[in-house]
This record gives C-alpha cells, sequence and structure tokens, in this order.
C-alpha cells in the first residue's frame, strides 16, 4: 500500500468517524438488507422525501471505499509478514 493509499484511508476514517456516521451507515445498511421491498421502498420514500438521497449515496459509497482500502492494508500486512 502506497503513502497516498495510506492518507485518503485515513481522510476516510476521519470523515467517517465524524459524529459516528460509519457506526450510522453499518446500521443502515444492515436495516436495509434485513428488510422486505416494500419496506426499501419506504425507505426510499422516505430519504427522498428529506432531499437526503445523494447525502446517503454519497455517505455509503465513502464506507465502501473505506472498507476497500482497510481490506487491501490488511491484505498487504498479511502477505508482508507470511513471506518473511
Amino acid at each position: 500500500m502506497e503513502f497516498a493509499e495510506m492518507d485518503e484511508l485515513t481522510e476516510l476514517r476521519a470523515a467517517l468517524a465524524d459524529e459516528g456516521k460509519l457506526d450510522h451507515l453499518t446500521k443502515q445498511a444492515e436495516y436495509w438488507l434485513a428488510a422486505t421491498p416494500a419496506q426499501q421502498a419506504e425507505i426510499l420514500a422516505d430519504v427522498r422525501s428529506r432531499g437526503h438521497m445523494e447525502r446517503l449515496l454519497n455517505g455509503l459509497h465513502a464506507a465502501y471505499r473505506f472498507h476497500e482500502e482497510a481490506a487491501a492494508m490488511f491484505r498487504d500486512t498479511l502477505q508482508q509478514i507470511e513471506a518473511r
């Protein structure tokens, strides 16, 4: 993992740590996956009515990128340690 990737991971972590956003997004994703199609439609209608669709999508994209970067960091660390 390059220093630039570590900087991005650090920035993502800081952005998502603000006000517990990562935990909140995780709970939202879990709730979404457990919801019925009718409940999912209600969730989307509520998010849209509040004008928060872009905010939700941006947060979910940031959380996804954070987890991808973190997974890559752990993979690289494991590979380096196992290679020694």
